[in-house]
């Protein structure tokens, strides 16, 4: 429509133009506490994090496998890293426990799924190095 949203009244023959009142969508409702935002965005932030370093964890270990298995720094980062995405999994699945009792509309399955996959991964990869006999069990 070429009007800008205007259109005639019918039975009108003024040139008299009425403005169409758009139509909102019906938004989801606000939760009224921040709190529930503030927990929902750290929440995500926890599981990109753990995400990041469970990638760089398959990076250096992928480096250890192809190029170099003797390079002992690749062997201390790909522990480390394995560390903070089980540490911040743990904290990332707490939150999501949080977020999904506190909000009043819960988050999509999809994104549930992917945020529980990323935070236990880190410990099944950690069961499995336990297991392989690849890490020590005791110190």
């Amino acid at each position: 429509m070429g009007n800008g949203g205007c259109q005639r009244r019918p039975g009108d023959n003024n040139s008299v133009m009425v403005k169409r009142k758009p139509n909102p969508k019906n938004p989801p409702p606000r939760d009224p506490n921040p709190t529930v935002e503030f927990v929902t965005v750290a929440w995500m932030l926890s599981v990109m994090t753990a995400l990041v370093c469970e990638l760089g964890f398959v990076a250096a270990r992928a480096y250890l496998f192809f190029v170099n298995a003797e390079t002992v720094p690749i062997q201390v980062l790909a522990t480390m890293l394995l560390f903070a995405a089980l540490v911040i999994g743990l904290i990332a699945l707490g939150l999501m426990m949080i977020v999904v009792r506190m909000r009043r509309v819960t988050p999509p399955r999809g994104i549930l799924t992917f945020a529980a996959v990323v935070s236990i991964a880190p410990v099944a990869a950690m069961i499995l190095k336990l297991f392989s006999g690849s890490m020590p069990a005791t110190p």
